[in-house]
């Protein structure tokens, strides 16, 4: 199964928040209204609009008779150790999803085999920006010019990391920077967002463990007691982080902590420590 996919996340979440504001359900009139404006708009114009952006979302759904209807993710439900992540890191040209571009990707997924959470597949590769790369992001990355010139483009390894990602929860440390990039990457590729439920395991470290000097990768790692090959390279970022992710599982069980819609809260919510991501 293909990627979830999102046609605007933007107005997605407007209309996630009046759903959840009036009982997860909502006439389409209505929504038309408080989301797009339209104060008296044919029901046939909003259906065809509604259907044109969210046909593809599994949570915003169009009823027969005309009201939309917030349904909830069955992996926010389901018991943590149950679920099947993909654990995703990228190093980029830059800082800004919509300028800068991919230059390696790496995905991990885990699921339950014999009885429990584990790495069952791995995917990493580097990937042709298709334009040079600063001398800032060489000297962290040691990725170099003719390193990527011989890598593929984005494009063509977007289908192979679609199917991978499925509708798995996605996992990053600092999932707003790596989500952003793949969303912007997948959006140059099919025109389309990502629509996962995903979990951060930076948010979900800083809730756990403000005492930590700061709450970066190498940091987690160590305290985790999880040994870490090399920063800023997308395949042992991700491994690293597959790791942290199998201990932070057990430490959430034992907080009583034990589905994704519990862990939600983490990432909303800034534990005291350091404020470095990266």
């Amino acid at each position: 199964m293909a990627a979830q996919w999102l046609s605007d996340v933007a107005i997605r979440h407007r209309i996630v928040a009046l759903l959840e504001a009036h009982g997860r359900a909502v006439s389409l009139a209505m929504l038309g209204r408080e989301v797009f404006g339209f104060r008296q708009a044919p029901v046939a114009v909003l259906r065809e609009l509604f259907q044109r952006l969210f046909l593809h979302d599994p949570h915003l759904i169009l009823r027969d008779d005309d009201v939309v209807e917030l349904r909830p993710d069955e992996c926010a439900l389901r018991p943590l150790e149950e679920n099947e992540y993909v654990v995703v890191d990228v190093e980029t040209t830059g800082m800004r999803p919509s300028a800068d571009r991919v230059i390696e990707v790496a995905a991990v997924r885990l699921a339950r085999s014999d009885g429990r959470l584990r790495i069952v597949e791995e995917f990493a590769t580097l990937v042709n920006p298709e334009r040079a790369l600063p001398p800032g992001i060489i000297r962290l990355t040691g990725i170099t010019e003719e390193m990527v010139a011989r890598a593929p483009r984005f494009a063509e390894i977007a289908e192979e990391m679609a199917v991978l990602l499925g509708p798995r929860v996605l996992v990053a440390h600092n999932a707003r920077f790596d989500l952003a990039f793949l969303n912007a990457e997948f959006q140059r590729a099919f025109a389309r967002r990502l629509g996962n439920p995903h979990l951060c395991t930076l948010a979900v470290s800083r809730r756990l463990f403000p005492e930590l000097p700061n709450h970066r990768l190498p940091t987690v790692a160590r305290y985790l007691g999880v040994e870490m090959e090399r920063w800023h390279r997308a395949r042992s970022d991700a491994w690293t982080t597959a790791q942290i992710l199998l201990r932070l599982l057990d430490h959430l069980e034992e907080r009583g902590v034990r589905t994704l819609s519990e862990v939600a809260r983490l990432h909303a919510t800034r534990a005291r420590g350091g404020r470095s991501a990266r």
